[in-house]
């Protein structure tokens, strides 16, 4: 008994050595595989600032109003994330998923965090964005490297017993996947219904012959899979009950020109504040639904002046090739995309001053732009 309890000991101490690794081991590869950044504030923030007197009063009349301006940084590692999903959707619906580049994505995580580590030097240390940041990505690392595993070993053989050929359980993870990655562009992925998409995986059709080994392989590794993250899914969303604030999904926004007439037509979006010839505040849904409303409302001639009470925001675009900063942004970052090479991500930092001037130079530029982060 004695000598169990001492193996156990040992397991344990080896399994929290591990954990305690992977995200020192990660910080220092992103730290040393990136270069420095100026965290100075990009051209044009400090111009035709509000009246203080005027942000005061915005500030205090208006709860929730003000955001932490560090947090449009250090929000890009959790939606690399979801780039992840996104980018391992498109690529096993089309390919295997032995190929998937699981290390790239790894690494591609600890450079982020070390980046935007950079980019918020000037902020004062959050320790709990950083804690949440560390456990996700040591999530994210152990995810990737056990998937990495398993699909190069029995995966493989899986894969050669079935001649090479996606079986149904193949297709309906491809399915899930994508609509996984869709699911994380509005909603937190503990709330993903992983129980009732374990029950469907098992409903699908077993395929004939050699194949079969794939099928039940299939079944049970991402059945497992599946019960796993709705176990930890649990006991984050009893964590979350207590302390959640449904005013959280929401962003407070100061913009000047025909605020009341472009935001008539938008979903969940309403107006709290005229200022008169300084403007106007408008509250709307945080996220994807912002990030795809800012275009709409510089075409409407909406100027904005602060998003969350704050100065400066990070973008991030997509393109074929490299591209030309606009003024008053700054390139925090740019790289191929691992699953998809012939892609690029670009982030910008930007003055929220300047966006109806940014976003028009961008799109002439014939980019995507993929979100707008929102503190």
């Amino acid at each position: 008994m004695l000598r169990l309890i001492g193996r156990l000991f040992r397991l344990l101490v080896t399994l929290v050595v591990i954990v305690v690794a992977i995200p020192v081991a990660g910080f220092a590869y992103g730290w040393l595989t990136t270069p420095s950044y100026d965290a100075a504030p990009p051209p044009g923030v400090a111009q035709t600032a509000p009246l203080e007197v005027l942000r005061t009063e915005v500030r205090s009349g208006i709860d929730g109003y003000q955001r932490a301006e560090e947090s449009t940084f250090l929000t890009y590692p959790e939606w690399a994330i979801v780039y992840a999903a996104r980018e391992y959707a498109g690529f096993v619906a089309v390919r295997s998923e032995t190929d998937f580049p699981y290390w790239a994505y790894i690494g591609r995580f600890w450079q982020d965090y070390a980046l935007v580590v950079r980019a918020a030097a000037r902020y004062p240390f959050h320790s709990q964005n950083h804690l949440m940041l560390v456990v996700i990505g040591t999530s994210h690392t152990i995810e990737n490297a056990v998937q990495w595993t398993w699909e190069n070993t029995i995966g493989r053989l899986t894969e050669f017993a079935a001649g090479w050929q996606k079986t149904p359980q193949d297709r309906f993870q491809a399915i899930t996947a994508a609509e996984y990655a869709a699911f994380l562009d509005q909603v937190p992925w503990y709330r993903f219904p992983y129980a009732e998409k374990r029950a469907a995986l098992w409903q699908t059709e077993t395929a004939s012959g050699f194949a079969a080994v794939r099928s039940w392989e299939r079944k049970l590794a991402f059945g497992l899979g599946y019960s796993i993250k709705q176990g930890y899914a649990a006991l984050i969303t009893a964590g979350l009950e207590a302390t959640a604030d449904p005013a959280f999904l929401d962003i407070h926004v100061w913009a000047a020109g025909p605020v009341r007439e472009a935001i008539a037509d938008e979903a969940d979006t309403m107006l709290e504040k005229d200022l008169g010839l300084d403007g106007s505040v408008f509250v709307t849904r945080r996220y994807q639904v912002f990030t795809d409303m800012i275009p709409r409302l510089v075409d409407k001639g909406v100027r904005f002046i602060e998003i969350g009470g704050n100065d400066e925001i990070l973008l991030t675009v997509l393109s074929n090739d490299a591209i030309a900063a606009p003024e008053a942004t700054r390139e925090l970052f740019a790289y191929q995309l691992p699953a998809e090479p012939s892609a690029r991500r670009t982030g910008l930092v930007a003055s929220v001053r300047h966006l109806h001037e940014i976003i028009p130079a961008l799109q002439a530029e014939e980019v995507l732009l993929e979100h707008v982060y929102d503190y």
